[in-house]
């Protein structure tokens, strides 16, 4: 009975550090109302954030990710800034309405192609290894709220 009862405590401290706290993996941040669940990947650590009105943030990172916001992509932003915060690089930009991304992407919240935001951290001096955050934003207020979460991200926090 001592054992069962000290699993509980264990898996109960655990699960509210986990969600109770509002933060996840890589110490990111998470708003009221949003649950981060881990995903199984291969040769990333895949995250997904759930959220208010069906709001999906996809999160991979790993040495072969790439980045999802690139200068070289330009084209197809809307805008895209590449800004340092802290000691940290990050790039940020938001497709251009139309702009097919992901196909999977497009259709997960039946939203029209484009309005993609990506936030990328770029994780070493290796042109791949990459932190990505992908969301489709359907207004300004969700964009906000990707961006309040994403750049609360620190790599340092975890094993990416």
């Amino acid at each position: 009975m001592k054992h069962v009862l000290t699993m509980f405590l264990l898996l109960l401290v655990l699960s509210a550090t986990l969600s109770g706290s509002g933060r996840g993996f890589g110490g990111i941040q998470l708003l009221d109302g949003y649950s981060a669940k881990r995903e199984s990947a291969i040769d990333v650590v895949a995250w997904t954030i759930l959220g208010k009105c069906g709001l999906i943030i996809h999160f991979e990172a790993g040495p072969s990710e790439g980045f999802a916001a690139s200068s070289a992509d330009i084209e197809k932003y809307q805008w895209f800034r590449q800004q340092t915060l802290g000691r940290r690089k990050v790039l940020i930009a938001l497709t251009k309405p139309g702009i097919k991304t992901d196909p999977d992407l497009d259709t997960e919240r039946n939203l029209p192609p484009g309005n993609t935001l990506l936030v990328t951290f770029p994780l070493s001096s290796h042109r791949d290894h990459a932190a990505n955050f992908v969301a489709k934003v359907a207004n300004q207020e969700e964009l906000v709220d990707v961006l309040l979460m994403t750049l609360t991200f620190d790599p340092s926090k975890g094993t990416f």
